[in-house]
């Protein structure tokens, strides 16, 4: 038996017969002998179902749960719920993990017990290649934009202990809980390795290409900073400042969103003059 800590790999699945074995593929093959894999099929309509069944059947740490479709959030929430790992990773079931991830982040985790989060360098690929470069994480930057990907590895006992994930989003829900993860928890940890590999699909179907398209970005980050707004007027994150800093993470966002953030600096006015 492993002396290892038990990590648990979920993997939430809608329609993703395409991509998902490799998935799982890159999971099965990590250099980590204490891992559990959980699978939830979030109602997926297409050969989803019979792939994930055979991929459970073949593999003992590999558990599979089927649910009517509920989105993103309401996927990782469950299958966190019939987890067992003292840390948590949340994986896209289009996306790759590095054959180490797993070992560098738990070594990480296990020597800094203070640490809610540790992740990596992320390396695009597909449709796009090269680094994803993410802004610098600290907390008042955190604030106004998303400085990690979904893929981190998290402590267990403190992702429960802020609530999971707010199951009214499922675009930028990443965002809005490391908001709420890092607010209660502010130590985390970065290896500068890209070992987390994400993909930009050549089709242009993902959940976010297709968010972007028919702009679910604004109306989801007017909902953040609505329930988060007590939160950004304590960090001095007044109207006028707040748009400045939206403004300039724009010129970073813009070539990924378009033109959302002249919507959005609208909007967000309007909800701040409400308060």
């Amino acid at each position: 038996m492993s002396n290892r800590s038990l990590v648990s790999i979920i993997i939430p699945v809608f329609n993703n017969q395409s991509t998902v074995e490799e998935t799982v593929a890159s999971v099965l093959a990590q250099d980590y002998d204490n891992l559990e894999i959980i699978l939830v099929n979030d109602g997926s309509t297409d050969n989803t179902q019979k792939i994930l069944e055979e991929l459970s059947d073949q593999h003992e740490n590999i558990q599979l749960y089927n649910k009517s479709n509920e989105g993103v959030s309401a996927s990782r929430n469950y299958g966190f719920r019939r987890s067992h790992g003292k840390y948590v990773v949340f994986l896209d079931a289009d996306d790759l993990l590095v054959d180490t991830f797993v070992s560098e982040c738990a070594y990480v985790m296990d020597n800094q017990r203070t640490l809610s989060v540790v992740y990596t360098q992320v390396q695009f690929f597909e449709r796009q290649s090269g680094i994803f470069k993410l802004p610098k994480l600290d907390f008042q930057r955190l604030l106004t934009g998303n400085c990690l990907t979904v893929t981190a590895m998290i402590r267990a006992e403190m992702f429960e202990s802020v609530n999971m994930y707010d199951e009214k989003l499922n675009y930028v829900e990443d965002w809005e809980f490391w908001i709420r993860l890092l607010h209660k928890y502010p130590y985390f940890h970065k290896i500068e390795k890209p070992l987390f590999l994400y993909r930009r699909r050549d089709s242009q179907d993902s959940a976010t290409d297709l968010n972007e398209k028919n702009e679910s970005f604004i109306d989801a980050s007017l909902y953040v900073y609505r329930k988060h707004y007590d939160l950004y007027k304590n960090h001095g994150l007044t109207m006028d400042v707040l748009l400045d800093k939206v403004n300039e993470a724009s010129l970073y966002k813009r070539k990924y969103y378009n033109t959302w953030y002249r919507r959005l600096f609208y909007l967000v006015k309007r909800s701040f003059k409400r308060k």
